[in-house]
C-alpha cells in the first residue's frame, strides 16, 4: 500500500506527544503545531474511538499486557477509522494486530 496516494491523518494523541517534546525542550510549539496541521488532518477522539480504546485496553490487560494509554488511543483511532497505522514504534503496536490494527513500518 502506497501512503503517497492517500491522505495522511494524525491522531490527536500523537500530535500531543510530538508537541510535548517541543514544549519540554522550550521550543516553539505553535509553529510546529501549524506545520503539522498543514501537512496532516488531525483526528480528535470521539465516542467510537473511546469505546474501541476501552475494549482494546481491557483485552490487552486481560492478556497480561499493560500498554500506555496513548498507544491504546492511537491504535483505537486507526482501527476505528479502518486505516493502517504507520509507525516505527514496535514495542506495543504489534499486539493490536490481532484486534484489527493494520500496521505499516515503512512508506
Amino acid at each position: 500500500m502506497k501512503l503517497s496516494s492517500r491522505i495522511a491523518l494524525v491522531p490527536f494523541v500523537a500530535l500531543y506527544e510530538y508537541l510535548y517534546g517541543y514544549a519540554y525542550l522550550g521550543k516553539s510549539v505553535e509553529r510546529e503545531k501549524k506545520v503539522i496541521e498543514k501537512l496532516f488532518s488531525v483526528v480528535f477522539l470521539d465516542q467510537n474511538i473511546l469505546m474501541k480504546a476501552l475494549e482494546l485496553d481491557v483485552a490487552l490487560s486481560k492478556e497480561g499486557y499493560k500498554v500506555p494509554q496513548a498507544d491504546v488511543a492511537i491504535a483505537a483511532t486507526a482501527i476505528s477509522l479502518g486505516l493502517p497505522l504507520l509507525t516505527r514504534d514496535l514495542r506495543h503496536y504489534p499486539r493490536f494486530q490481532k484486534h484489527g490494527l493494520k500496521l505499516l513500518t515503512e512508506l
